[in-house]
């Protein structure tokens, strides 16, 4: 029997046909549901009771320092089986227990039952295996959830960007970044800017500024955090006299370091206090290298949200300050989409 080839048409049909069908399932699928910090977890209950389900807790809800009050890093959701309603959540994890595996495996999936959707798979043997799969794979489990969480923040934040105070800050600051347009800016200063965001007892606020930079060990953490509370000291009053918000020093900042787009940051999260008040709150200062014009870049969010969950508000203001990125010569921002 003679192999049969395709025509250079006939590939070039067929690869379209592929595509148009995987764009027609995405806009097919419903929209993902809940929250990006949600995780439904679909296991028999009497394992979730027992050692696999103290493991699972102890690897994706362990609680986040720098807030607070005790937040876990997610809100699990156990379930016995998965629903057609459950299969429409954001985040799902679904561990199978069959003796007839070799070994442990996680598998993971973007877009199953729902757009914007991450779908986790432990196939185990037993439920030891499990513990031990998840221990391997845990930071894996925690990172694709955060990055997703993350850019679909970002997604949403530039179709609600506000367009004033972005070209206010790319005049000041050389920088591109997205303020949704829920933000108004409330001070402008000649190296300082404040946006804020305030619905009920909800307050948001993204404080920025920029130096010269000399060295590497402007990027220390604790040298960004002293930074901070100078110029917070200096434009950042408390409603009682002589009163500034400050970093709380009792509780240690977490830190992270990366590149995007040849870019150097420094991420700082940590708990902020009302010097001779009764405020207080988690922040994340975000502060980036800008190389070509010798400068140092930092944005800082807060938020005050008396007695209430301040988690998903951190990581909303975290995604704002990941899309700071220094402008091009001609006015364009560098940051690859």
């Amino acid at each position: 029997m003679k192999a049969k080839i395709l025509s250079g048409t006939a590939i070039f049909v067929f690869t379209v046909l592929i595509a148009v069908s995987c764009n027609t399932k995405s806009k097919l699928l419903p929209e993902a549901r809940g929250k990006h910090g949600e995780v439904a977890v679909v296991i028999n209950r009497s394992l979730w009771q027992g050692a696999c389900g103290d493991s699972i807790r102890n690897y994706l809800a362990y609680p986040i320092m720098t807030l607070p009050q005790a937040e876990p890093m997610f809100t699990l959701i156990q379930q016995d089986v998965l629903s057609d309603l459950m299969k429409q959540l954001r985040n799902i994890l679904i561990v199978n227990i069959d003796p007839g595996y070799e070994n442990a495996t996680l598998t993971y999936k973007a877009n199953v039952w729902a757009n914007n959707q991450l779908v986790f798979n432990v196939n185990a043997p037993s439920a030891d295996s499990v513990i031990a799969c998840i221990d391997r794979n845990k930071d894996i489990i925690v990172s694709r959830i955060l990055v997703k969480s993350r850019d679909n923040n970002i997604e949403y934040y530039r179709r609600i960007v506000n367009p004033p105070v972005v070209k206010k800050i790319q005049d000041k600051f050389q920088v591109d970044i997205c303020i949704p347009k829920e933000y108004s800016l409330d001070v402008d200063k000649d190296d300082f800017m404040w946006m804020s965001r305030e619905e009920g007892d909800l307050t948001m606020g993204i404080l920025m500024w920029k130096e010269p930079y000399t060295s590497k060990e402007q990027l220390d953490p604790y040298r960004l955090i002293s930074k901070m509370n100078e110029m917070t000291k200096k434009y950042v009053p408390g409603p009682d006299p002589g009163s500034y918000m400050t970093h709380e020093s009792m509780v240690p900042p977490m830190v992270r370091v990366f590149e995007k787009d040849e870019n150097y940051y420094v991420q700082v999260n940590g708990l902020w206090q009302m010097e001779a008040g009764f405020m207080g709150g988690p922040y994340v200062n975000t502060s980036m290298v800008d190389a070509k014009r010798g400068q140092i870049v930092t944005g800082v969010g807060f938020v005050f949200f008396p007695r209430k969950e301040k988690r998903d508000y951190v990581r909303q203001l975290e995604a704002i300050l990941y899309t700071m990125t220094p402008m091009k010569e001609n006015g364009n921002t560098t940051e690859k989409k």
